[in-house]
């Protein structure tokens, strides 16, 4: 599609699983739009919500589903790793981090919104979901919620972006697998400072601040003989 310019079909046994999961993931590859926040949202509900993704038999072990075992699998969390795998491949590409992930997983399996409720529209309209719940959208739309999710490195990147895919370029998502038993407050301070470093960057430089910085970048020794 990138080299060739030339459509593609996707098409599996249903076409509500791994299909859903291939789509998805090419256009985050290759579209940059899908890589923002308000992006990422639309797709997950193009592609996952709307085109009839089962959450409820898949998420079998969710509090909300009564489904056999037999019929769980873990694909919208396979989509939400191979993201992962993408955003520390590319960590300035993704205008969202990784609270964003870790909030999709939790809300598939254990949810105060609809959006991941049922298996496909016509379940959701039969039971009267939109009418009855309110919207995970919604919420993480809010602005002090966004705040949270965004990625303070991220800069628009128009291409695309290709991952590796070599055994040593995987590796485990700590954040989501070992999250009860890592503790994260070092990472939590770090991704804080990081966010207050970026907001310094953006903020107005004052004049006397730019000129001592503009001195010790031009005569390194100049601040150490003050001292």
């Amino acid at each position: 599609m990138d080299r060739e310019q030339s459509s593609v079909l996707v098409h599996g046994a249903e076409g509500t699983d791994t299909t859903l999961l291939v789509t998805a993931l090419a256009q985050l590859i290759l579209d940059p739009a899908c890589r923002t926040l308000e992006g990422f949202q639309g797709l997950l509900e193009r592609e996952w919500i709307q085109a009839g993704h089962p959450f409820h038999l898949r998420c079998a072990r969710s509090a909300h589903s009564h489904a056999r075992l037999k019929q769980e699998g873990p694909l919208f969390l396979l989509f939400l790793d191979c993201v992962w795998q993408l955003s520390r491949q590319f960590p300035f590409s993704l205008q969202f981090g990784e609270r964003l992930l870790l909030t999709l997983f939790d809300n598939a399996y254990a949810s105060a919104y609809g959006t991941f409720l049922c298996n496909n529209e016509k379940e959701r309209s039969l039971c009267k979901v939109k009418e009855s719940t309110h919207s995970l959208w919604g919420w993480l739309s809010q602005p002090e919620q966004q705040q949270k999710l965004l990625n303070p490195l991220y800069s628009h990147n128009a291409l695309v972006i290709w991952p590796s895919v070599e055994p040593q370029s995987i590796q485990l998502w700590q954040g989501l697998f070992l999250r009860w038993i890592r503790p994260s407050q070092h990472l939590d301070e770090a991704w804080a400072e990081i966010q207050r470093l970026v907001e310094e960057n953006k903020a107005p430089v004052k004049e006397g601040t730019g000129n001592r910085l503009s001195q010790s970048l031009s005569d390194p020794c100049a601040g150490a003989g003050s001292r």
